[in-house]
């Protein structure tokens, strides 16, 4: 029996974590079959199966020891805290066991200690550890994190960035570069809403995260709602709101919602919000379907790319220009810190217009490349 452990994953009402699950899981299943046993460390399990996540075993995290975690001052502080707070799925590991960090971007952020105790725990059993599908913030990098990336058996970059900065650190583990294993998603069928023009909408995904961290106060949403009076008074496409993360931390529906609310009464009839418990592929499936796509999130960018959508990215990180300079849309990765005027997101929505054709043809070409590549996961489960 192959023995798997996800971790990283936090629960699948973040439907990019979501897509990188389950296309994971399916690669596992399709290579071993019943001879797989897959756990998931999830930090909430009932969303996973709520989704159907087709693991045969789940970790609960340790919820009281948050609080803890927010105190900790020094680094062994947080990962003790770290430690209680998985010791469920820490205590699972073996020998024969093989970790995947299936939670993309963890590096880029401050709390990447809950990954080392992972990798410390796989360390002692002599286990098999892989960061699956990663983006690092090359500036997050530090001799600590260096030490740590060190003791991963293989690390699997999704975009050239992060390639670039793990050579530049002198990572010793095995480096391969493979797209991001969301392109591999296949888009399920869904019911589109009445009046949506097939092919002619424009797809609009926002949420608190970049909000939070905009250079001016209001000026995302101000550029967002330019970008909608421009497409219902000029144009004839209808628009779509698409929630990626519905966490209730972080929730693009109120964001979304809040967005919908201001649209005046007489082009209503013209907008509609996707509902939030729908699926990964099934959001996916009403993203092919877009004219075009605004999005936030990285995950919604890589679902429209892989169906050939042009897209405008609005960057907070390291991943999402990444993957669009791989993918030749580099043009229409917007960084969040630029955006500090109104008509930045609609002068390069226009733009996109303007090239939609030639952007569809080169993307279809590249993301075929892409999802041929994404077979080298197989070498590595």
């Amino acid at each position: 029996m192959k023995r798997f452990l996800f971790y990283a994953h936090p629960g699948t009402y973040n439907h990019g974590a979501q897509a990188i699950a389950k296309t994971t899981i399916c690669m596992i299943r399709e290579k071993y079959g019943n001879k797989a046993h897959i756990a998931v460390s999830s930090h909430f399990p009932e969303q996973d199966r709520q989704f159907g996540l087709d693991a045969d075993e789940f970790f609960s995290v340790n919820h009281q020891v948050w609080g803890e975690e927010k105190t900790a001052v020094s680094w062994e502080e947080k990962e003790d805290v770290a430690r209680k707070m998985y010791a469920d799925a820490l205590s699972s590991i073996t020998p024969d066991t093989v970790l995947l960090s299936v939670g993309g971007d963890n590096y880029c952020y401050d709390n990447w200690h809950r990954l080392a105790v992972f990798q410390q725990a796989a360390a002692s059993k002599n286990a098999k550890s892989i960061l699956w599908g990663c983006s690092i913030e090359p500036a997050a990098i530090t001799p600590k994190m260096v030490d740590v990336l060190n003791t991963y058996t293989h690390i699997l970059p999704r975009e050239t960035k992060t390639l670039e900065a793990l050579n530049n650190h002198g990572i010793k583990s095995d480096v391969h570069l493979i797209p991001d294993p969301a392109f591999r998603l296949e888009p399920k069928a869904t019911n589109i809403p009445k009046g949506f023009d097939e092919g002619n909408a424009v797809g609009i995904n926002l949420g608190p995260l970049v909000i939070r961290r905009e250079k001016k106060a209001g000026i995302i949403k101000d550029n967002i709602a330019e970008l909608i009076d421009y497409v219902l008074s000029k144009t004839d496409m209808p628009i779509i709101l698409i929630p990626h993360v519905v966490m209730p931390v972080d929730n693009d529906l109120n964001t979304l919602k809040e967005l919908l609310a201001t649209i005046p009464d007489r082009w209503q009839y013209r907008v509609w919000l996707v509902d939030e418990s729908i699926c990964a592929a099934k959001r996916k499936f009403i993203i092919s379907k877009c004219r075009f796509l605004v999005c936030s999130r990285t995950h919604a960018s890589i679902a429209a790319y892989s169906s050939g959508v042009p897209t405008i990215v609005l960057g907070y990180s390291i991943k999402s220009v990444g993957i669009g300079k791989d993918l030749g849309m580099d043009r229409f990765v917007v960084d969040i810190d630029n955006i500090d005027k109104n008509g930045i997101i609609c002068e390069t929505f226009k733009e996109l217009m303007t090239n939609e054709k030639e952007i569809r043809s080169s993307l279809t070409k590249k993301v075929i490349e892409c999802k041929k590549q994404t077979s080298k996961y197989f070498d590595f489960i």
